[in-house]
């Protein structure tokens, strides 16, 4: 699902920005994270997984991806897609929640959650002027 972020400040304005800027730096997430399916979202018993990847030892990684701050629910459905990614697969499956920022809620119930983590991202402000006008 695409939207816009409720944030003060741009950060990115729709998932699927998001999601291309992960897909190309998933090293970031884990050194030897790798991409596991084709570029396309994943469907699940309930939902669509945004990235599947897998890690340096070949077992399935979910990420999760939420534009702005972690919404209520996220966690929960992170946990059920990999669940359903590991009854699918009979593998060992972990999740991954990507948010600019999570609630300490959320950061507390994470810790209890059995192989979850979740990672904040942050955007440099980037400031595009244009050059003087040649002097004649």
């Amino acid at each position: 699902m695409q939207g816009r972020a409720n944030t003060k400040e741009r950060v990115f304005r729709y998932e699927s920005e998001l999601k291309a800027a992960l897909r190309r730096e998933l090293n970031l997430v884990e050194p030897g994270l790798v991409e596991a399916d084709g570029g396309r979202e994943r469907i699940v018993a309930t939902g669509r997984i945004d990235i599947t990847a897998r890690d340096s030892n070949g077992r399935y990684v979910v990420i999760e991806l939420k534009v702005g701050p972690c919404p209520n629910g996220a966690l929960e459905q992170v946990l059920a897609y990999s669940s359903d990614l590991e009854a699918e697969t009979g593998t060992p499956c972990r999740a991954v929640l990507v948010a600019s920022e999570f609630s300490e809620r959320q950061r507390a119930a994470a810790r209890r959650a059995r192989d979850v983590a979740l990672f904040t991202y942050e955007v440099a402000r980037v400031t595009l002027e244009a050059p003087p006008p040649p002097q004649r």
